[in-house]
């Protein structure tokens, strides 16, 4: 093992289980190994900042809360996907590597919470009214969420359009739960969607490339794929990204019937694609790891969402 890195993930040569850290434990060496990691070696025993890939792309969006949350990754291909989709955002502003403040994270969850319970996105009046601030405090605030690429607005500021993983506007990604349907930007979004809000979802999409319909079920509170029709359908992970996920790589991040019909539609691009196939399950673990963390209580163990009714 390096000296200058901690090494996340070992893939096991003998059954090929992926082994990750134990919680609180930097690296797979420390958590499996008979002496601590080489960096904490060479540090005197004394904790160095971990130097994997994980953490160079791992934010924090509030105390004690990172996102991606890399514990519920555990395959190669997610892996890949989440840390390609880093290397392909060089040029994002720095300040959506910074956590939120108190005033942004709390109108952030609000925005989603009420989404949820509307089935749409609230408007500038309904979510002062919810957070008891005045409209031009929550407006200054909704736009510095959207500097951070966590919500979208209208090019005069007085509407929220979108908010990861919900829009406004049809996409052909519905998501069902508790009643509600809502328009997901992408295949990823409306994986992950039933993780974030804790609770199991059906999800309707079209297949791009022929048109047939595409349903999956999540459950255990949306953390896996109880159902697939047809069962071979696959998903398109886009890594294209300029301004905002949801003008670039969004719209060509989709649900595929088949394997066959993921390629033939990457073969028709006039522009080759970069991205990943995943299957539902690598999928799921990406969109897991994306919006699971949005609504986890900074002070409390991360299974325990922000408190919603939806």
């Amino acid at each position: 093992m390096p000296a200058d890195a901690c090494q996340y993930f070992y893939e096991c040569t003998g059954c090929h289980t992926l082994l990750r850290p134990k919680p609180g434990d930097c690296c797979v060496f420390c958590s499996y190994g008979s002496a601590p990691c080489p960096p904490i070696q060479l540090g005197d025993g004394n904790p160095l900042c971990c130097q994997s890939d994980e953490s160079r792309v791992t934010a924090e969006i509030r105390p004690g809360v990172q996102r991606p949350d890399w514990s519920v990754v555990t395959t190669p291909a997610a892996r890949e996907a989440l840390l390609a989709r880093d290397r392909t955002r060089a040029g994002v502003p720095a300040n959506r590597r910074h956590p939120l403040s108190a005033s942004q994270d709390a109108l952030w969850q609000t925005v989603l919470t009420l989404f949820a319970e509307q089935g749409r996105p609230p408007s500038i009046a309904e979510t002062a009214r919810h957070t008891c601030l005045p409209a031009v405090e929550v407006r200054s605030l909704l736009l510095a969420l959207e500097s951070h690429d966590l919500l979208g607005m209208d090019q005069a500021a007085h509407t929220v359009i979108y908010a990861y993983p919900f829009t406004g506007q049809p996409t052909g990604h519905r998501v069902s739960f508790n009643g509600r349907m809502l328009n997901a930007l992408c295949a990823i979004d409306a994986l992950g969607a039933g993780d974030m809000y804790r609770t199991d979802a059906t999800i309707s999409s079209a297949c791009p490339w022929c048109g047939a319909s595409i349903e999956i079920g999540t459950t255990q509170r949306g953390i896996a794929v109880s159902h697939a029709r047809p069962s071979n359908a696959v998903v398109w992970y886009d890594l294209a990204y300029s301004q905002t996920a949801a003008i670039s790589c969004c719209p060509s991040t989709g649900f595929f019937c088949c394997d066959r019909h993921l390629q033939r539609w990457t073969n028709a691009q006039a522009t080759a694609r970069a991205g990943y196939r995943l299957t539902l399950d690598e999928a799921l673990e990406v969109g897991r790891a994306i919006f699971g963390p949005v609504f986890v209580s900074r002070d409390v163990n991360r299974y325990r969402p922000y408190q919603i009714s939806i």
